[in-house]
């Protein structure tokens, strides 16, 4: 009886010691198998982090590439111009609409023409007095000077000097508003301002002269007529 139980202490003992021993293991084995998954996940991370420096870098190199390829090329100036030239006997087709979209010509301002012209009519009647700029008496280029004064704008004392100033304006091209300007004698010596339909507001010095308007087709004008300028 008592060998009996001595053996079954025995068993129970070893029993527990096995189970023990088996438990022991199989936490170290899942330690181990942790750390092995966690250096696993280590050894993808770094070679992810090198596959992605590998690509950046091979783009970089395929960008250097391509920068490379697709040089920018410098054209001398003297050779855009010639393609840009085009033959004056080249035919150039343009359609309306694009004439229709073409931007208009520039002209004066309508309120401060009206104003100016409106200025040089209160002077009709007024005497023609050489060498005066005015306001009870002109000759032609102090009269115009002094129509345009009152407008703040401030022209040349002369007449020659007024028809190189502005900008040179086509006699068919004429708006209200522009100096005219004659050769009376040895070179432009005479000025006046245009009106409209070829009628034209001045100091004449003719008898019966003072401000008057008179047309620059008329015989007299018509063939003393140089030019004409724009400074409003």
């Amino acid at each position: 009886m008592r060998k009996n139980l001595v053996l079954a202490m025995t068993l129970s003992m070893t029993f527990i010691m096995v189970g023990a021993g088996s438990a022991f293991a199989e936490k170290e084995t899942d330690v181990i198998f942790a750390q092995e998954q966690i250096a696993a996940e280590a050894v993808d991370t770094a070679q992810s982090q090198e596959n992605n420096q590998e690509t950046d870098s091979q783009q970089v190199e395929v960008a250097k590439t391509e920068v490379k390829d697709d040089e920018i090329k410098t054209i001398d100036a003297d050779k855009i111009d010639e393609l840009l030239k085009i033959n004056d006997e080249t035919p150039v087709e343009v359609k309306k609409e694009e004439v229709a979209k073409a931007a208009p010509v520039i002209t004066a301002d309508a309120s401060k023409v009206d104003k100016l012209i409106s200025i040089a009519k209160a002077q009709l009647g007024k005497p023609y007095v050489y060498g005066s700029t005015g306001p009870k008496g002109f000759d032609c280029s102090g009269f115009t000077t002094y129509v345009f004064r009152q407008m703040g704008i401030s022209l040349p004392r002369v007449a020659s000097s007024q028809a190189y100033g502005g900008t040179r304006v086509n006699k068919a091209d004429l708006q209200k508003g522009d100096l005219v300007f004659f050769n009376t004698y040895g070179g432009i010596s005479h000025v006046g301002i245009y009106i409209e339909n070829g009628t034209f507001i001045h100091a004449s010095s003719y008898s019966g002269g003072g401000v008057k308007t008179d047309n620059i087709n008329s015989k007299y004008y018509a063939t003393r007529y140089v030019t004409a300028a724009r400074y409003l």
